[in-house]
């Protein structure tokens, strides 16, 4: 069963802590008798996106007592958020089709999150717009920079040059055989993130092959540090500052001390050179 476990994570040392501590042994127990049905991970997918619109809908209302059922259903959206990919891994039904419904999928639930925080904060008297809105912003940021240092992580331990350019094949090639034109239209979108992903990431191509066990432990120890600003972390921040009985620290948090961590470790990396 540890085994079964073990192959039901993408990679544990690229994985998010609060994900391994917490949110994919829950997930694991639910994908179990899972496996066994004809359920799919889209299913799941898309229970966890409605988990986070009931979570957004419950943190628009701004009372302490629905602030805690917002942040149950938020727990609850994360644990369907590892469940998906887990079960497809297990069940080896996985496309990249599923993995972008995914992607999709939690976009609009962290847009919902973050309207729900500001008008739950507007309809107890406490109107913060402009500080979810940079909170919002600075929570993608931070997703997007943890996106690129793990793939750089699980590139280098598959020997695989630069995953978005090769993510980018995959897509284009599943666009043109695509009938829907709004399928088509959505899978082009997301090449265009990889794109810019790909430009972001200042991978050069190497002239030498350094020793795997190296250079993966030089990211490891990068994509570790940057989990702490992964998208698992920030929701469990949101969480934890609720059941602190405080929403505003959620904010605070994200875009001060995240930022600042974001600033600190973009310094790092640079002199690294990861």
């Amino acid at each position: 069963m540890l085994e079964t476990y073990r192959q039901s994570l993408k990679m544990p040392e690229a994985e998010e802590a609060f994900d391994l501590i917490f949110y994919r042994p829950l997930a694991y127990l639910l994908v179990v008798p899972l496996s066994k049905t004809p359920i799919t991970p889209n299913q799941i997918t898309i229970l966890s996106l409605l988990a986070g619109l009931v979570a957004a809908y419950y943190f628009s209302i701004g009372i302490p007592s629905a602030l805690m059922l917002g942040a149950l259903w938020y727990t609850i959206a994360n644990i369907l958020d590892c469940a998906d990919g887990q079960l497809a891994r297990i069940k080896k039904n996985g496309t990249p089709l599923g993995r972008l419904v995914d992607g999709i999928a939690d976009y609009i639930s962290s847009v919902a999150i973050f309207l729900g925080i500001g008008y739950g904060l507007e309809t107890v008297g406490n109107p913060q717009w402009w500080f979810v809105i940079a909170a919002g912003i600075s929570s993608a940021l931070h997703a997007i920079k943890f996106d690129e240092v793990q793939c750089a992580y699980i590139a280098n331990a598959k020997g695989v040059h630069n995953i978005p350019e090769s993510e980018m094949i995959k897509y284009f090639q599943l666009m043109v055989a695509e009938q829907s034109w709004l399928k088509r239209s959505v899978i082009g979108l997301y090449i265009s993130y990889l794109k810019f992903q790909s430009k972001t990431s200042n991978r050069k191509p190497q002239t030498t092959n350094p020793e795997p066990r190296i250079v993966n432990q030089q990211t490891k120890r990068m994509v570790r540090l940057w989990g702490w600003l992964g998208p698992t972390t920030n929701r469990t921040l949101l969480i934890v500052s609720v059941l602190l009985g405080n929403l505003e620290l959620f904010p605070y948090g994200v875009v001060v001390a995240g930022n600042c961590y974001m600033i600190y470790l973009m310094i790092r990396k640079q002199g690294s050179r990861v």
